[in-house]
């Protein structure tokens, strides 16, 4: 009897092993899912800002920084490459990282054009097949876990068989004692991580495909612009700087979700490092409005002393994020309105648009899909927002969402610096007070 419990324990390990293998097969797919398609948009990227460095609306500190991107994302790509041998996949990865690694070092070498040929033949063929095995693999996957679970469920039949014909009486009394306890725990078992795993598939699956529609969206203006003008289709002065700022301004929206896929997953791994110093708000304000002022958006503002206690450049993420989705979903209206007061100050932006519908609110800060199909807010890879508050709470600050008086504000917290004592003013007269007063 204890050799026959001793065996079923042992197929159960055996089972339980198969799905933890399925599970690490299924997450080197999707993150080189992903991986390899924030590695072609990084290279559509870094290829544009080299053929426009020295304009009004690129420099070479934005070309750096597309080429550090780009160097972080072949080197994740890489390791993908060289813990993924035993995958059906492994050979379309190789033949996407081949012409990625050339038309990297091509492009660092200076060879611009020579590099854009070969994103365009030869990356871009190489993703699709890639793409293509990706899908196949995952379906292999899903199949296999499934066969997993009807193999633990036969396992238990033949147990409770033999069980009960190796000793008719012991058998039944340890069956509904011990056996029928382990069984039905293991079916449960199966049953949850089975269910997990076709969860998480589905939202990463979801989450990818949004991806690439997204970065695809900004990605054909920058190409197709780009081609007008090496062609001389665009006659004038005027009309090329238009069309310059067109690609700069997309180049700058698909910078902004590069930036947070990267933050998202060093949140979710490595963690993001901050360093927390006494910032000037005016400073980080005006760094966060000045690309979308290029691209034409208006962003009412006032001048401000304040100073608050938190990472720089994190906030000027956490703005840029808020900016970005005022001015795709709210209203012609943005501004950014600056409140200090008991030992905090608060900064708000703020849209005249429709507001977030009422049975989203709870979801909003929470990341990629919430539904298995489709992001929280339409034209968004669903990270901005959820980006935006981790960093701020992890500066020692807050961000809510409230509609006021037919606006819609987010409302950024942070602690001011020890040394700085906060401003006297009449707090009774801020919009801040304001929505403080209809919260409580």
């Amino acid at each position: 009897m204890l050799g026959l419990l001793a065996g079923m324990a042992f197929a159960n390990s055996i089972s339980v092993a198969r799905v933890a293998n399925n599970a690490r097969s299924l997450h080197w797919t999707n993150a080189t899912m992903g991986t390899s398609a924030l590695t072609r948009a990084g290279l559509a990227q870094a290829v544009t800002f080299a053929e426009l460095e020295g304009s009004a609306v690129v420099t070479g500190e934005d070309l750096d920084f597309a080429m550090q991107q780009l160097h972080s994302s072949v080197a994740e790509l890489s390791h993908l490459l060289a813990i993924g041998e035993d995958h059906d996949s492994y050979g379309a990865l190789a033949r996407f990282a081949g012409p990625v690694e050339s038309a990297t070092e091509t492009l660092t070498s200076g060879d611009v054009e020579q590099a854009g040929q070969i994103v365009t033949i030869e990356v871009e063929a190489a993703y699709i097949d890639l793409l293509h095995s990706l899908h196949l693999e995952q379906d292999l996957i899903q199949a296999a876990i499934e066969e997993n679970a009807g193999a633990g469920r036969a396992l238990n039949g033949w147990v409770v068989f033999i069980l009960t014909l190796a000793v008719p009486g012991s058998a039944v009394a340890v069956y509904f004692f011990v056996a029928r306890r382990q069984v039905r725990a293991f079916k449960e078992r199966s049953r949850l991580e089975l269910e997990a795993e076709r969860t998480i598939s589905r939202a990463k699956d979801s989450f990818i495909a949004g991806l690439s529609h997204e970065l695809r969206t900004p990605l054909t203006s920058i190409y197709g612009f780009a081609e007008i003008l090496s062609d001389g289709g665009i006659q004038g002065a005027e009309a090329t700087r238009e069309t310059v700022q067109i690609i700069a301004n997309e180049a700058a929206e698909m910078t902004r979700m590069v930036d947070d896929l990267l933050a998202a997953s060093r949140l979710e791994s490595t963690g993001v490092e901050i360093e927390l110093a006494a910032v000037e708000v005016q400073d980080v304000v005006e760094a966060a409005v000045a690309p979308f002022v290029r691209a034409g958006l208006k962003v009412e503002r006032e001048s401000t002393t304040a100073m608050v206690l938190a990472d720089g450049a994190r906030l000027r993420h956490v703005l840029v994020n808020l900016l970005s989705n005022a001015a795709r979903h709210g209203g012609p209206l943005v501004a950014i309105e600056v409140t200090p007061g008991e030992g905090v100050v608060e900064i708000e932006v703020w849209d005249n648009g429709p507001g977030v519908p009422t049975d989203q609110v709870d979801n909003l800060f929470e990341r990629f899909v919430h539904d298995g199909s489709a992001p929280l807010l339409t034209g968004s890879v669903g990270l901005g927002l959820a980006i935006a508050s981790r960093l701020t709470g992890l500066m020692g600050g807050s961000l809510r969402y409230q509609r006021y008086s037919g606006r819609t504000y987010f409302v950024v917290t942070l602690p001011i610096p020890a040394h700085q004592p906060a401003d006297e003013l009449d707090e009774g007269d801020s919009v801040a007070a304001k929505i403080k007063a209809l919260s409580r």
